[in-house]
């Protein structure tokens, strides 16, 4: 699988799982490949109705004002392994 074919599949994914919840502005984020798991890990950000109208999260005011969400695909199979919360350090938000 190539690099476009992971981040589409990421997308339907997040979509899917968070099908439900309203979620908009989705986009890719970040793109990795893991050679020795030889895993995509494709970040996905979007946004959710809760969050508020300044764009921070109500539920989490000091933090991004998207949710990230990591997707770990197999490279052979291109089945999604895993969905992880992608989290960033205190000084990266700055």
């Amino acid at each position: 699988m190539d690099a476009r074919d992971a981040i589409e599949t990421a997308k339907n994914y997040v979509d899917y799982i968070f099908d439900g919840e309203g979620i908009r502005n989705v986009g890719l984020e970040e793109v990795q490949f893991d050679d020795p798991e030889n895993l995509w890990k494709i970040t996905i950000g979007f946004t959710r109705p809760w969050d508020g109208p300044d764009g921070r999260s109500i539920a989490w005011p000091e933090g991004p004002s998207r949710s990230y969400k990591t997707v770990l695909i197999d490279d052979a199979t291109g089945e999604v392994r895993s969905v992880l919360l992608r989290t960033f350090s205190e000084q990266a938000l700055r």
